[in-house]
């Protein structure tokens, strides 16, 4: 089963395109509630195991939290369970009809949380000032990222860039006669506590090509080029945006019909991997010219990287503190039967579509 994050932090906040799933209208989506140590990851693990029988659901991580689950798709039963708390806030647009709420903050003793309320409400605090100093770091990666990508863009050539994005395309892609492809965004690589991680699930049994591009504007020219090829011949694109980049500058490129995935060279491992030099895609006189800027850029942006890391580490550590209030006060065994009968309503209702 494939696995992605759920999105990724940005300077802006949190960031995923699951939301536009929910509002496609071709699934019922249970959004859990509750606060952190709640339950929500293991509820929904306990779900995925429950019904792998009868579908093989996609498994969306916390990029603040590489361990805990944040989603879970079952594409066969169109069914969502996902997490709906902060940062990433889902509510009901169609309450009953297309979504349920499920609140696990009904099984926490109330009482005990209110005789911890300041020490709760300290840790809360200083969990969200460390958040805001990830993302004013973030803030600098972007800034200088996009003077890096602004340096390619200058140099790239197009019309030569152009040329092997069809030629690529015509060797890796098959004509199928459909044309009900599509191009998803979804997030492969996302920066985490734990450092920028990869979930290798996205592409795992794929052919691969490396993609080799310090500048970034060839290797999103052409990814961008060979989605939208294979979303016109009817295939489906899984397409992963670039965490460390503002806008959104193509990184991961799966095309899990053909098995095929292009990924960045520091994601290339295994043997027969398709390399793909992206500096034959630019105007090498012009980037000598812009060489010492780049230089600057890259070594800024990779210590302000690890600022960022750092601080969704202490964030994680402060959470983790937080987490312990809750967990103290649950009634896992309630949280547990609710499980259960989630797991049977989503049963009973495939039976009743078959």
């Amino acid at each position: 089963m494939p696995s992605y994050f759920l999105g990724c932090p940005t300077p802006e906040g949190f960031e995923t395109h699951v939301g536009g799933e929910m509002k496609s209208g071709k699934y019922f989506t249970y959004i859990i509630k509750g606060g952190p140590g709640t339950g929500k990851s293991s509820f929904m693990k306990k779900i995925a195991a429950a019904l792998s029988d009868l579908d093989s659901p996609d498994l969306y991580f916390c990029s603040s939290d590489p361990d805990s689950l944040d989603a879970v798709i079952f594409p066969r039963l169109g069914v969502i369970l996902a997490d709906g708390t902060s940062p990433h806030v889902f509510e009901p647009v169609y309450p009953g009809a297309r979504e349920r709420i499920l609140d696990l903050g009904r099984f926490w003793k109330s009482g005990e949380l209110r005789a911890n309320a300041a020490k709760i409400i300290s840790v809360s605090d200083e969990n969200a000032r460390l958040h805001q100093r990830a993302k004013r770091y973030l803030g600098a990666v972007h800034n200088l990222g996009a003077d890096i990508i602004s340096m390619g863009e200058a140099a790239l050539l197009r019309d030569k860039t152009a040329g092997y994005c069809k030629r690529l395309a015509a060797k890796v892609l098959p004509r199928t006669g459909r044309r009900d492809g599509c191009v998803k965004l979804r997030q492969i690589c996302s920066v985490t506590p734990r450092g920028v991680l990869t979930q290798k699930s996205a592409y795992e049994g794929c052919r691969l090509f490396s993609v080799s591009d310090p500048y970034f504007a060839a290797s999103d020219m052409i990814l961008k080029s060979v989605s939208a090829q294979a979303a016109s011949l009817g295939y489906m694109a899984v397409a992963s945006k670039n965490v460390l980049l503002p806008g959104c500058v193509y990184e991961y490129l799966v095309i899990p019909e053909l098995k095929i995935a292009f990924v960045p060279e520091s994601a290339a491992e295994g043997e027969e991997i398709k390399k793909i030099n992206a500096l034959r895609f630019y105007d090498r006189e012009a980037l000598r010219e812009r060489r010492r800027r780049f230089i600057f850029n890259t070594g800024a942006k990779r210590e302000l990287t690890y600022a960022v890391i750092e601080a969704l580490a202490r964030a994680k550590t402060v959470h983790d503190e937080l987490e312990a209030y809750y967990i103290s006060a649950m009634d896992f065994d309630a949280v547990t039967a609710l499980c259960e009968e989630t797991a049977a309503e989503i049963r009973n209702n495939s039976r009743e579509k078959a």
